[in-house]
């Protein structure tokens, strides 16, 4: 899952890859491999405004996302609680 990728790149960098191109594992490059990359995959001026803000550097697995941006716009936030989300839904067990 979608979760797990910048611990797999992680994981990568450990065994030897630079962190730029794990970076790029995870942004550049599979936009340019869907043909989206004139529009996503880095951050230039007339791209989609979609990133993340960390607590720490992007590839330590203790980094929590902190912020998320879509089309620049804030769609969630740690600190404040706010998220556009809907919560996830707990089951039986959970309670």
């Amino acid at each position: 899952p979608q979760y797990y990728l910048r611990h797999i790149a992680a994981l990568c960098v450990r065994r030897g890859m630079s962190e730029a191109d794990a970076l790029k594992a995870l942004t550049i490059n599979p936009a340019s491999l869907l043909r989206l990359d004139k529009r996503l995959g880095s951050l230039e001026v007339g791209k989609d405004a979609d990133f993340i803000i960390l607590s720490g550097e992007p590839l330590e697995f203790d980094s929590l996302v902190q912020q998320v941006f879509i089309d620049g716009k804030p769609v969630f936030d740690r600190a404040t609680g706010f998220s556009v989300f809907p919560a996830p839904a707990t089951t039986a067990a959970q309670q």
